[in-house]
């Protein structure tokens, strides 16, 4: 069963950037190091200059508890983007047609 995660960075003003360098630098190592994660995407709000969107696709809940402990993971996204977050909202859902 696919697991499809939508999580929304609310960032601080001024700081969109910073987010997303650090995401830039963390699809790669996503895409070399988890093969069981299927989908990685970014997208910036087109109303909201603070708002950015990750939709990623795994495997199962296990590939997304593996991503959740890689050595990217804890140092870019724990590290360093989520300090310049206001909040971070996460939805989880079942991939159903594809």
């Amino acid at each position: 069963m696919t697991v499809v995660l939508v999580a929304k960075y609310h960032v601080k003003p001024g700081n969109v950037d910073k987010v997303l360098d650090g995401l830039q630098r963390m699809k790669p190592l996503v895409q070399r190091d988890e093969p069981a994660c299927l989908f990685y995407q970014v997208s910036r709000s087109s109303e909201d200059e603070n708002l950015v969107m990750l939709y990623e696709h795994y495997r199962d809940e296990a590939a997304l508890g593996a991503h959740r402990e890689t050595p990217h993971f804890k140092a870019i996204i724990e590290g360093e983007i989520v300090p310049l977050l206001e909040r971070r909202d996460r939805e989880l859902y079942t991939l159903e047609i594809s």
